[in-house]
């Protein structure tokens, strides 16, 4: 037996009873336990793991797979007592892979962090790699990554590939650094001027440098550039706007990214801005601080048409709300994704939410307008939008056994006022536990005239979309609300602010600020790409913390929002046709429902104030087995469905990543062109 376990680990052949384990109360190693008895962190929250015998040197693969409710953990694998280790993120249910190399033989050590929760390891392997193999998987992972370009690592050059797939994984990790925004002006930026076309003299020559309040005219043919205090123009810039201005006509408003420079010219804290996000703008007095303005809208200051509230203040900021108010009702407003404009002073002071309120209260008149406050940890504002009287709010709360995050779910609406009237709708997946039982049937006795409370039966296999649409078949409200059980409420009005969000004119679907159990945050509204389809924004960020931009805390457009708490009003879900319970029985389905309301012209939105708890996927787990299979078929279905559009989010910028959810910077080469 001896000799054969040798024989296996000469040949990296180590399966899990080839480990021992470091018990974190008596610090002695010993025999991994059986499957069925979890391992427990210690107080750093880590596990320590070693092999058996010594390995030789050479490439390996190194296979881990665990359950238990440990969402971050993160693995790595180290030599003897060097500070060499190789690591990748170990998250549960299916198996995580990486190839690693033993430089000399020994007995490696792998190390698990945010071990937060007692862990089910079920495999653990080391298998012997030829290095033919190991550069074959080492280079199909670094390509199958958009955060690297190929002429960044050169793929001839074998020490730069392994440092970059050990630079890439350590990232995913611990959401290091992975490209700076130096190396980003190298490869991607230079890569973009150098790139434009040439355009001919007189395209240059019809632009007119326009500082806040100088408004004098301009000819009928020329654009107005109009600059913030404190801001200059990029070198390339107007080449740029010339060239994407021939590609847009009819354009009357043009914007673009921006960045901060420091006395000695380095650039720094780039500003990558989305698409025309209307929302955002009213809430972020930094919206942009370069705005290209046709002559047919600017001449309009000139004559006095264009009249307002704000528009003389030294921000500008009064200035943009209205000139975006006019252009936007044309369809004229424009994002060219390129640095345009170096902010080298500090930003003025934004104008009061008083002057903001006033602002909008006569630009959408005679519809009703919000109130304005300030946004936490930002410059910015909070919108209060008025609910009409009658509306009501349905929420529908599908379930099945797993009482007690019903409970805590129905709790947490009681504990915090909702702000408006509503009724409780569950949906009753085939439950069967007598204790959930008998509470089902007390519930639907509980009809009092503060609420109507319903029980919809809804048996049969696990349908989120049919669930969900069979309980609003029972709805009354003119707003229906889709809530997971698996989730809190921590805020009083949040039903105020969904409801009255979600019957603004042109508004699709609403959704919130959703947080783990540690208060970070797992859902800040949906981006789309990364994954391959779409994945949270913010996610694991600090829920007190401002954000890419601010934008954590601030109302914003994006192309979708989560389905665990998902607000839409009644008439545009009927005219939508509920979720997709025939293709997107499990998955993406609130994803598709949003991207199906904005293809028929409303806006999502994502609401920060309205905050509360989700124990993500406590209520159903993880899918593996048969539950994979089916999210990997959906998945398919959304590729098919929505193409290219999954790649290029008009919410999110081209610069930014679309395999981590912390929007940091890629490298990948845009399209050079307007959206």
């Amino acid at each position: 037996m001896f000799g054969l376990h040798r024989w296996c680990a000469c040949l990296g052949l180590l399966s899990r009873n080839d480990w021992l384990w470091w018990n974190a109360t008596d610090g002695l190693a010993r025999q991994l336990p059986g499957r069925k008895s979890p391992l427990l962190p210690g107080v750093e929250e880590q596990l320590w793991l070693q092999t058996r015998r010594e390995l030789c040197s050479g490439w390996y693969l190194l296979c881990i797979r665990h359950r238990g409710d440990n969402r971050q953990v993160v693995g790595f694998l180290r030599q003897g007592g060097s500070p060499w280790r190789q690591g990748r993120p170990m998250f549960p249910v299916r198996r995580r892979w990486r190839v690693v190399r033993l430089a000399r033989p020994g007995r490696p050590v792998l190390n698990l962090q945010r071990v937060q929760q007692p862990l089910d390891l079920l495999e653990l392997w080391l298998l012997r790699l030829h290095g033919w193999d190991a550069w074959r998987r080492v280079h199909r992972r670094m390509a199958q990554s958009k955060e690297l370009a190929s002429a960044e690592i050169g793929l001839g050059n074998r020490a730069a590939v392994w440092r970059y797939y050990n630079k890439l994984l350590a990232a995913q990790a611990y959401h290091h650094e992975l490209i700076t925004y130096e190396t980003w002006q190298r490869r991607v930026e230079a890569k973009a001027i150098a790139s434009l076309p040439s355009v001919p003299e007189g395209a240059i020559n019809r632009f007119a440098l326009r500082p806040w309040g100088d408004f004098s005219a301009i000819e009928p043919d020329a654009w107005a550039v109009l600059l913030a205090p404190g801001v200059k123009l990029s070198a390339w810039a107007l080449q740029a706007i010339a060239y994407a201005l021939l590609q847009a006509p009819g354009s009357l408003l043009l914007y673009g990214d921006e960045d901060a420079i420091r006395a000695d010219g380095k650039r720094h804290s780039p500003r990558f801005h989305p698409a025309w996000n209307r929302e955002l703008c009213w809430c972020d007095p930094d919206y942009c601080s370069c705005w290209i303005v046709a002559a047919e809208l600017w001449n309009r200051l000139t004559d006095r048409e264009l009249e307002g509230p704000g528009i003389e203040t030294p921000s500008g900021q009064g200035l943009v709300l209205h000139l975006t108010n006019i252009a936007e009702q044309h369809a004229g407003i424009r994002h060219l994704p390129l640095v345009l404009a170096h902010r080298f002073i500090p930003a003025p002071a934004p104008l009061a939410p008083e002057a903001i309120q006033e602002i909008l209260r006569q630009q959408l008149a005679p519809q009703p307008s919000p109130a304005v406050a300030p946004a936490p940890l930002t410059s910015g504002y909070r919108l209060q939008w008025p609910l009409p009287r009658e509306a009501l709010l349905s929420v529908v709360i599908p379930m099945r056994d797993r009482l007690e995050l019903t409970q805590a779910c129905l709790r947490s609406i009681d504990r915090h006022p909702a702000g408006c009237d509503l009724e409780i709708v569950v949906a009753d997946n085939g439950s069967e536990d007598a204790e959930t039982l008998a509470w089902l049937e007390d519930f639907q006795a509980g009809i009092s005239a503060q609420r109507r409370q319903l029980v919809v039966p809804a048996p049969g296999p696990f349908n989120y979309s049919a669930i969900n649409n069979r309980a609003v078949d029972h709805c009354r409200g003119s707003v229906l609300l889709l809530l997971n059980n698996d989730v809190e409420f921590l805020c009083d009005g949040w039903g105020h602010h969904l409801a009255a969000n979600a019957l603004r004119p042109g508004i699709g679907c609403v959704g919130a600020l959703l947080l783990h159990d540690d208060l970070t945050v797992q859902h800040a509204g949906v981006i789309l790409g990364i994954g391959g389809i779409a994945a949270h924004s913010h996610q694991y960020m600090p829920a007190e913390s401002p954000g890419y931009l601010g934008r954590l805390q601030l109302a914003q457009e994006l192309s979708a929002v989560t389905g665990a708490c998902l607000a839409i009003q009644r008439r545009h879900w009927d005219a939508l046709g509920g979720l997709d319970a025939r293709n997107l029985a499990v998955n993406y389905n609130d994803v598709d429902l949003c991207l199906r309301a904005q293809q028929m012209g409303l806006r999502n939105l994502y609401l920060p104030q309205v905050k509360a708890l989700h124990h993500e996927s406590k209520s159903r787990g993880r899918p593996e087995g048969a539950a994979y299979a089916q999210w990997r078929r959906e998945w398919a279905f959304m590729k098919k469905r929505w193409g290219s559009l999954l790649d290029d989010d008009p919410a999110y910028s081209p610069h930014l990543s679309l395999e981590r959810q912390d929007w940091s910077l890629v490298l990948r080469q845009p399209v050079l062109k307007s959206r």
